[in-house]
């Protein structure tokens, strides 16, 4: 794997723990304890929908749109957490990491299910 691509998987792997601290944040600050519900629904919705192993991903470029909107939805919610100039940064760098993956490549994961041959 050249250091190109795994940088740009690292960033993107952080980008989706960025977003859900960023969905706990403003959860948090909004609701009390019921900030622990937007979190939930973002894993939930990128488990369902984008996750590499998820039986019903969507095909590109209709995962690429969501994604764009999900990442945004978490850099609006670094803005309404009072946290605007990380808001702009993370969704800048969030989105572009999402574009790069569609041209360094997927990660590589095998099927749900599935055992490594012996």
């Amino acid at each position: 794997m050249s250091g190109i691509r795994v940088l740009v998987l690292l960033v993107r792997f952080l980008s989706e723990i960025g977003a859900l601290l960023a969905f706990t944040i403003w959860g948090f600050s909004e609701a009390g304890w019921f900030g622990v519900l937007p979190p939930i629904a973002a894993a939930a919705i990128w488990g369902h929908w984008m996750a590499p192993r998820s039986r019903t991903r969507l095909a590109d470029p209709r995962r690429l749109l969501a994604e764009i909107v999900f990442f945004g939805a978490a850099a609006s919610a670094f803005a309404a957490a009072d946290a605007p100039a990380v808001g702009i940064a993370y969704g800048a760098v969030a989105i572009t990491c999402a574009v790069l993956v569609r041209y360094v490549g997927e990660p590589e994961v095998s099927e749900p299910g599935a055992s490594p041959a012996a």
